[in-house]
């Protein structure tokens, strides 16, 4: 962190000492926003050279810095900066590094333009595999607002670009509906999933065992309870009596010991 702390420090002292002697000389104004062009451009060789100058790592790690480290940095070195501006600045420069290459020259700046309270400076800038513009947005006091980095890249590159991202997206939409298409064919066989694992469960639930049967005691025990014959005399006299014609024998042989209804079914089959 002390490494390009410093190293910042030092390129922006240098190119304040640059603004300062070509400032007397450089100044403009329009629409009540005056500036220093000399000033502006040497910010702008500021970032361009602590991009040139660091490592992926350290680029990275300015990237990545929340709002109010961001400022404490600032803060430290003197930096004419919006704390968003310098991260977003650095994030957008680690993000085409790959596609731009080692720094090589900077080739034109051009004439900053004011838009109400905004100045904007545009550098065209020379790296080993293509150019790129770098925007520098600055406010009426030339602090930088925002920063942006535009490669330029062939029609052939853009092209290509545009097929992969094509293909890519429809490849996309193509896989997500075969799935679709897949889980829907699915569906036919849940039914029969079902009904098998509803014939399983069946099988495996156990019978109800048969009712033991009735033992002899226990089939005397419901059989009709005997009726008591104390109060029937008259009944069991008229028996005695039918039974003795039907036998055609005298009543002495004959002891009634109890009465019970008789089965119907019987007396049909008789």
């Amino acid at each position: 962190m002390k490494h390009y702390k410093t190293k910042i420090f030092t390129v922006l002292v240098l190119a304040m000492t640059v603004a300062g002697v070509t400032a007397c000389g450089q100044n403009a104004s329009q629409d009540a926003v005056t500036y220093n062009e000399a000033y502006l451009d040497s910010v702008a060789d500021f970032l361009i050279a602590n991009w040139a100058g660091m490592s992926e790592s350290e680029i990275a790690s300015i990237s990545e810095l929340d709002a109010d480290d961001a400022q404490a940095l600032i803060d430290a070195n003197g930096l004419p900066f919006e704390a968003d501006a310098f991260t977003t600045g650095f994030s957008a420069y680690a993000g085409v590094a790959e596609d731009l290459g080692a720094y090589v020259d900077t080739v034109e700046y051009s004439t900053p333009v004011v838009s109400g309270d905004e100045i904007t400076l545009d550098v065209e800038v020379q790296y080993e595999h293509r150019t790129a513009d770098i925007s520098l947005v600055f406010d009426a006091d030339s602090i930088v607002q925002s920063v942006d980095v535009s490669p330029h890249y062939t029609m052939g590159e853009i092209l290509y670009k545009a097929v992969m991202n094509t293909i890519i997206g429809m490849g996309t939409v193509f896989l997500v509906l075969i799935f679709i298409s897949l889980v829907i064919y699915c569906f036919k066989f849940i039914p029969a999933i079902q009904k098998k694992f509803g014939r399983k469960k069946k099988s495996g639930d156990a019978e109800p065992a048969a009712p033991a049967a009735l033992e002899p005691a226990s089939a005397a025990a419901v059989q009709e309870p005997e009726e008591e014959l104390a109060d029937d005399t008259e009944l069991v006299a008229a028996i005695t009596a039918a039974i003795c014609a039907y036998e055609g024998t005298s009543a002495d042989g004959f002891v009634v010991r109890s009465i019970r209804r008789a089965d119907r079914t019987s007396w049909n089959r008789a």
